[in-house]
């Protein structure tokens, strides 16, 4: 059984429409959120290394700014990063309703190891605070020893805590890559049945390495943006500070940038025909496009330093990200038409159900009716001159109108006992009585 079954309802036509919508939004919140964060950790991470290498204040000043501009507060993070993630599992789970697949499980796991993964990085970020800390400390005089074993110990904590983050959070985005690819070919759904196999599938190494390209592009393009542009830049800052940032934005936005035409050619081609159409080709034209804009303005930063594309250049990766994400929701839905009838259906009837066993009863007090007709004869767990309700009302089997019925006009029923005296019930009266039994006896 799939694990969101137990958590989740069937969305009807109407609500898989909207769910599309929901999707698109949330990924396009999270990819690219995500992608700068494993980013600028992995960056942050290995300049902080080559800083306790070298000795170089530089380095660590990178370090530390790489996480402090790209990685925002911790609240902000919870917004971009957990919730829509939260939100695209969620509405992974509906139109996954009902189907066997590993899918779910994936999921479940990459959001857990996302929460967790989130919280070390940003436990890194604030050993890179601390680490400042003692370094602004250092050149007022040297450390007292017990000073110098806390900042010891913080930095030792500060390196787990990155190095952990960093490694959750490529395992976490290969499960959700994983997932969302298994959740979009049916045909893998009774093959790949255990956590190992979608280690070997050429498909989801594909998908998974599209994602790393564009996030290295797109941390590329944010470290050029923040520290270039954004209130007025790094100009102030020193020229070996300055030209480490610009190398590695430009470095970094063209190395990930590179390779995307192919993987997204790739990613076509495994495309079942079932669940192509001229809307998967369309979008995934437009992330082509804007991939070869973008790579044409970075050319022109690289040799002329042209600033002024920067900005552009930011604003077209999350074009990539938006286009492509599109791409893969349309592939989605087209391979789940056949699912999605199954599930749909199952939403109508337990619609059907429910609305069989609601009756609206406004106007009229049920548990006050009880208490002035029915308590004098009745008890829920005693007998008293009739049956306890606790052996009658299951016997109805949640079918309130006929117990509203017996109600509105009793008839004679267990010889045992004595025939219930009319009551002189209007029945919107007797409907309300019957629903009050039968909350109340489904709650005992």
């Amino acid at each position: 059984m799939n694990f969101f079954d137990q958590f989740v309802i069937p969305p009807n036509p109407e609500h898989v429409g909207l769910l599309f919508v929901l999707q698109v939004i949330s990924l396009l919140t999270f990819l690219p959120f995500a992608g700068i964060m494993l980013g600028a950790t992995v960056f942050s991470v290995y300049f902080r290394r080559k800083s306790a290498r070298t000795g170089n204040p530089v380095y660590s000043r990178i370090s530390k700014d790489l996480m402090d501009k790209l990685t925002v507060g911790k609240a902000a993070g919870y917004a971009l990063g957990i919730l829509p993630l939260a939100s695209s599992v969620l509405g992974y789970g509906q139109l996954l309703y009902g189907a066997k697949t590993i899918s779910a499980s994936m999921l479940i796991v990459s959001l857990l190891l996302y929460i967790v993964s989130f919280l070390f990085i940003y436990n890194y970020k604030s050993s890179l605070h601390i680490a400042s800390l003692f370094d602004s400390l250092k050149k007022d005089g040297g450390l007292p020893k017990e000073a110098a074993k806390f900042e010891n110990k913080s930095l030792y904590t500060g390196n787990r805590y990155g190095n952990w983050g960093m490694s959750l959070l490529f395992v976490s985005a290969f499960l959700f890559i994983g997932g969302t690819t298994i959740a979009a070919k049916p045909g893998l759904w009774f093959s790949v049945d255990n956590i190992l196999k979608p280690l070997i599938s050429p498909h989801i190494w594909v998908n998974y390495l599209f994602f790393i390209s564009a996030s290295f592009a797109v941390t590329g393009s944010a470290i050029l943006y923040f520290f270039m542009v954004w209130q007025g830049g790094a100009k102030d800052d020193v020229r070996e500070y300055q030209d480490a940032i610009r190398k590695l934005g430009l470095r970094s936005a063209l190395a990930g940038l590179i390779p995307l035409p192919l993987f997204l050619f790739i990613n076509i081609i495994f495309v079942p025909v079932a669940s192509s159409s001229g809307a998967v080709y369309v979008t995934a034209g437009f992330a082509l496009m804007f991939i070869l804009i973008t790579g044409n303005l970075l050319y022109s930063i690289y040799k002329n330093y042209e600033v002024k594309y920067i900005a552009a250049v930011f604003f077209l990766m999350f074009m990539v990200f938006a286009f492509t994400v599109i791409k893969d929701q349309v592939v989605l839905l087209n391979a789940l038409r056949g699912h999605l009838i199954g599930v749909t259906a199952k939403a109508e009837e337990l619609a059907k159900e429910k609305e069989g066993s609601v009756i609206q009863v406004s106007g009229a007090d049920g548990e006050k009716i009880y208490n002035e007709k029915c308590v004098a004869c009745h008890k829920f767990d005693q007998k008293v001159v009739g049956p306890p309700y606790q052996e009658t009302v299951p016997k109805y089997s949640g079918d309130l109108k006929k117990l509203a019925g017996f109600i509105y006009n009793p008839q004679k029923v267990n010889p045992d006992y004595p025939p219930m005296p009319n009551q002189g019930l209007k029945m919107k009266e007797a409907e309300a009585v019957a629903k009050f039994l039968m909350d109340k006896v489904g709650k005992k």
